[in-house]
């Protein structure tokens, strides 16, 4: 569900309030204005954080719960990443390197609030390689037990990770899902190969997954048959579009889910 008017509310005065940069600031070829005007979309409307060209899917899953609960808390997060160089939320500390904080992300891979937001989070986690291009792939890859780490460290309570990487869930992880949702209003994160967007490829069977979405509302049950809406690349989209896909062929590109259910905290 998205979040309260109150929250919003404020949110758009802390993005009002934003503190003075530092001279030598952390994210130098990214601009302020630019920065506030993609804070304000976001706080309005979650959907429009993206990860574009950039590997990305698994901090956008994360901060697209955060924006639809608290986006007081991804708004302070922003902003002290873009006045200090680092940040937290809850007990989750990010503080991205240096090449992941002077890279000037192009306009039409990633907006620059989400380079700060999503980049930085991702870099945070590496301890090898530094996320610092939007052409980087595996540097951007987030693991389902990074991913559940991160809803713990912010205060989620009851973090599920029923995943797979290599083997297809069924029938039963998603009535699971389904329950977590609808019953107990958990946040579920699915795992998936982003075939299961595609009307074309939907129904082709996958042997990997590499892509996180978002369950927009209450899945969508009937009998054997499953329709969902999930966030994913800066927009909502019906699986599988008008009609519906069998419980078998959605399970061709289903590798399971992360779950949490939010905790509202000071």
């Amino acid at each position: 569900m998205p979040a309260e008017e109150f929250r919003q509310a404020y949110a758009l005065s802390l993005i009002d309030k934003f503190p003075p940069l530092p001279k030598g600031r952390p994210f130098p070829r990214i601009h302020l204005e630019d920065v506030v005007a993609g804070l304000r979309e976001r706080v309005t409307d979650p959907t429009k954080q993206n990860q574009g060209a950039a590997s990305l899917c698994g901090p956008a899953a994360f901060f697209y719960c955060v924006l639809n609960y608290k986006p007081e808390l991804y708004v302070q997060y922003v902003i002290d990443l873009f006045t200090t160089g680092k940040a937290h939320i809850g007990s989750l500390k990010v503080e991205p390197s240096l090449p992941c904080r002077v890279y000037q992300p192009p306009a039409d891979k990633i907006a620059p609030v989400d380079w700060i937001a999503l980049a930085s989070l991702r870099d945070s986690e590496n301890t090898i390689m530094d996320y610092a291009s939007a052409d980087d792939t595996v540097a951007g890859i987030t693991r389902p037990g990074t991913l559940a780490s991160w809803f713990r460290d912010i205060g989620y309570q009851n973090v599920r990770d029923d995943t797979n990487y290599y083997f297809c869930k069924g029938a039963k992880e998603i009535q699971a899902f389904d329950r977590d949702m609808r019953v107990h209003a958990r946040d579920v994160c699915l795992l998936v190969n982003d075939n299961i967007l595609y009307v074309q490829k939907n129904r082709l069977k996958s042997t990997f997954c590499n892509h996180w979405v978002v369950l927009d509302d209450t899945p969508q049950l009937n009998g054997n048959q499953i329709n969902i809406s999930v966030y994913s690349w800066g927009a909502s989209h019906r699986i599988p579009g008008t009609s519906s896909l069998s419980i078998h062929d959605f399970s061709l590109n289903f590798y399971g889910y992360v779950s949490g259910k939010p905790k509202y905290f000071p």
